[in-house]
């Protein structure tokens, strides 16, 4: 069975009310039986001072206990217990004092040996003190624990009062319930929006937000929600964009190829060496594309496989810069390569990194105009390998840097499919350098051209 959360939050506040209650309710008659115990006491200890004051003076005027014995123990309390200390008492004589049936109260001498009353074990009883009036104990008089001599009013006042707490526990719980629905409701309300904006999410609707009331957790979790949207709705609209420049990259390539062939089925065209060499470039073009992609595609999803190991970082580009050397020179680029003071140690792929120096290469020879100068520094920035990779004009707006990074941006499309690139170069250097748990951007650099910064971690030691 399903049950709404509104009512299981109300089942939860009644629950808490309900012990909490309960807990009030014991302790409250807890205290109030022991105040009362302790009022009865007191009303008790008053009730018989009179008998006190009686016993000691019998004392005084006996010289002592010895005289007192079953007779005038009974001669002794009865009046006081009966509120009749004079004449109006009961009869006196030894045979009604035998058919006396009093509480039982007892009296012992100041060691404690019991001088009058039954034989009650101590600890059922409470010990009154007797004094003289030098203040030294000459006695004690015991009353049984379970014995209260209160009125009549005491006992319903007593009684009342439990009654009448009773009540006022069964009236909370009543208020609790008044009070905790509308609170459970107010307390559900923001779930309840969440969920119908959630389920709207679900159906494809990334334009849902949900208004953020407060500073509590709820109200976190709203703003959350609504940046998840936010981000669902950019990358809606990225992979849009996605295809769509897939496509328009793939159809350009096809459309050369396509009127290439058709030429040569009409005679237009001959299919000489010429003719060949244009189709070649052609497929070259759509299959460095095609790769392109599918060695980002693969990035994307965590499936380029990483094997590291410990690489000198100087050597690593001074080997791939060799590589390339001849074609900067080619290119008319004057390449040249400021390395660190110090052997520099990271943990990386070399393959990889490899292909993210070639790809920052081929950035370079695309886009750099000729004479032009390419200027690569490696340095140490504390725990990290800093790499700069410099060029000269032409440079790119401010506003283009951050998106240099992101899958098929141009900053001139024209320009840059005509120098033969897919804009997925760079794309490729990000992922790479984030599978290295590192950081890469793009700044104007003093040459007049673009700088591309890649930080990575240096190795760790010890």
């Amino acid at each position: 069975m399903r049950i709404r959360l509104r009512y299981q939050v109300l089942a939860v506040i009644l629950l808490a009310n309900a012990l909490l209650t309960v807990a009030i309710v014991v302790a409250n008659n807890q205290a109030f039986s022991t105040s009362f115990e302790n009022y009865q006491e007191a009303v008790q200890s008053k009730r018989l001072a009179p008998l006190i004051e009686a016993l000691a003076e019998d004392y005084v005027d006996q010289g002592g206990w010895q005289t007192m014995d079953s007779f005038r123990w009974a001669t002794l309390i009865k009046p006081f217990l009966f509120g009749r200390p004079d004449a109006d008492a009961p009869s006196t004589t030894q045979s009604s004092s035998r058919r006396f049936r009093g509480p039982p109260l007892q009296l012992r001498d100041a060691q404690g040996a019991l001088i009058a009353g039954p034989p009650i074990p101590r600890h059922f009883s409470t010990w009154l003190p007797i004094e003289n009036s030098a203040g030294e104990r000459i006695g004690e008089l015991g009353v049984p624990t379970n014995l209260r001599l209160t009125g009549e009013f005491d006992r319903v006042f007593a009684d009342q009062q439990r009654r009448q707490l009773r009540w006022i526990a069964l009236a909370a719980l009543l208020l609790s319930v008044a009070v905790a629905l509308p609170f459970a409701a107010v307390l559900t309300r923001p779930i309840s929006r969440l969920q119908r904006a959630t389920h709207r999410l679900a159906g494809g609707d990334y334009d849902t937000q949900i208004a953020v009331k407060g500073s509590d957790e709820l109200a976190d979790l709203a703003r959350d929600f609504n940046h998840l949207a936010t981000t669902l709705a950019k990358n809606l609209n990225a992979r849009q964009r996605w295809i769509a420049d897939i496509s328009h990259e793939l159809r350009t390539p096809i459309a050369v190829l396509r009127a290439e062939l058709e030429a040569i089925q009409d005679g237009v065209r001959q299919p000489n060496p010429e003719t060949l060499s244009s189709l070649y470039q052609e497929i070259e073009r759509l299959s460095a594309l095609v790769e392109d992609l599918h060695e980002l595609s693969l990035s994307d999803a965590g499936a380029l496989s990483y094997r590291r190991e410990t690489l000198e970082f100087n050597e690593l580009i001074q080997e791939e810069l060799s590589h390339q050397q001849a074609a900067f020179d080619r290119a008319q680029l004057q390449l040249t390569f400021h390395p660190a003071d110090s052997p520099v140690l990271i943990e990386a792929d070399s393959h990889r990194l490899t292909q993210l120096l070639s790809n920052l290469a081929q950035n370079s020879l695309r886009y750099t105009d000729a004479p032009g100068e390419v200027m690569v520094r490696l340095s140490r920035a504390g725990q990290v390998a800093r790499l700069e990779w410099s060029d000269s004009s032409p440079g790119v707006p401010s506003s283009a840097l951050p998106k240099l990074f992101d899958r098929l941006y141009r900053v001139e499309d024209s320009r840059n499919r005509a120098s033969g690139g897919s804009g997925l170069g760079l794309a490729i250097v990000h992922n790479v350098v984030s599978a290295h748990q590192g950081k890469v951007s793009a700044q104007n650099s003093p040459q007049g051209g673009l700088s591309i910064i890649v930080e990575l971690p240096l190795r760790k030691t010890g």
